[in-house]
């Protein structure tokens, strides 16, 4: 088959997936569904601006210097936490775990495979939608928490400047992790039945890809490193994507503080659990070093993979993912 006829071919199931594409967008782009999703992912940016960080943000005790890293860490902490985290893993999940058992019992995909479509341009279409709607209300919501910060803490613009700068890439980040959830419920919705079964499959899902490793860490260190356990550890594929995505940006430099929390639940920085825990509840004025008796700079990253690797690894997965798809799809039996 010679390059045009594969190009034509290409724009041919492209053509038919964008049509399904388009029809999905409209029904998840509901003005409820847009209302509840954004509202509940600037629920923390509106928490920590009221409860716990207002009277030190505004109490001028800190520097301009000193708000503009704190607050950029925690910024960077709870973006890939929540806001590329849970949140955007928690939107997918809802939002595509029944795309296909939905269309088996509405009767949309036995009209469908009477239509000049196949099936896995069907879920292609579907897969497409919730990806960019997904990455839309996550835009949203990453520019809506900068400025709920600027209106409740009053911050000065040039934090409020630090802070845009960041959106870039965490955003960037942002489409690795939808990438991989939209490809992963998509797989759970065509391969299983049961609403059950799939609750559970996914709640499984997001507790092996942002849990079990800060577990292996933990509690088996040696083992850990020396079977490369982070080979199959999706947290630290993650961590090690978003810490070296957000360093590009020029406010992107993490505090230390901050570098241990995202040590404990990725492993992409160095420190014991005893340098950790003073590191998060003491801050900067932590006696860290043993022969500077300060906190450094910063923390040794792990480096146990590349950047880029741990990229490759998370799309093969997503990859992966869709292919499983596509096979339970053709051999799916419709009534």
């Amino acid at each position: 088959m010679g390059f045009h006829a594969v190009q034509e071919k290409t724009a041919t199931v492209m053509g038919k997936a964008i049509i399904v594409m388009e029809k999905t967008i409209r029904e998840l782009m509901s003005l409820r569904r847009l209302a509840v999703a954004i509202i509940a992912g600037l629920i923390p940016s509106v928490f920590f601006g009221t409860v716990i960080w207002r009277e030190s943000f505004r109490s001028g005790v800190m520097s301009l210097e000193m708000q503009t890293h704190t607050l950029v860490g925690y910024f960077l902490l709870i973006s890939f936490m929540w806001i590329g985290g849970f949140y955007i893993a928690y939107m997918i999940i809802v939002s595509g775990m029944d795309f296909v058992s939905k269309e088996e019992e509405g009767g949309t995909l036995l009209l469908m495979v009477s239509k000049p479509i196949s099936r896995f341009q069907f879920i292609l279409g579907k897969s497409l939608a919730l990806l960019l709607t997904t990455l839309l209300i996550e835009l949203v919501v990453l520019f809506g928490s900068i400025v709920v910060f600027w209106a409740l803490l009053e911050l000065d613009p040039e934090i409020v400047r630090a802070l845009l700068g960041l959106l870039p890439w965490i955003f960037l980040y942002s489409v690795v992790v939808a990438i991989l959830f939209d490809a992963l419920t998509i797989a759970i919705s065509a391969l299983f039945k049961g609403q059950v079964l799939k609750t559970a499959l996914s709640m499984l899902l997001v507790m092996l890809v942002f849990g079990v490793g800060s577990i292996l860490r933990t509690v088996w260190p040696s083992t850990y490193e020396n079977y490369h356990l982070y080979y199959i550890d999706p947290s630290y594929h993650l961590g090690n994507a978003y810490v070296s995505t957000t360093v590009q940006a020029e406010s992107g430099r993490m505090t230390p503080q901050i570098q241990a929390y995202l040590g404990i639940f990725t492993g992409t920085y160095k420190a014991g659990m005893e340098e950790t825990m003073l590191a998060m509840f003491t801050g900067s004025s932590a006696s860290f070093d043993p022969d500077i008796r300060a906190m450094p700079p910063s923390l040794e990253r792990t480096d146990y993979l590349t950047p880029l690797l741990s990229v490759l690894l998370c799309l093969a997965v997503s990859a992966a993912a869709l292919g499983a798809t596509k096979v339970a799809m053709d051999r799916k039996e419709v009534y």
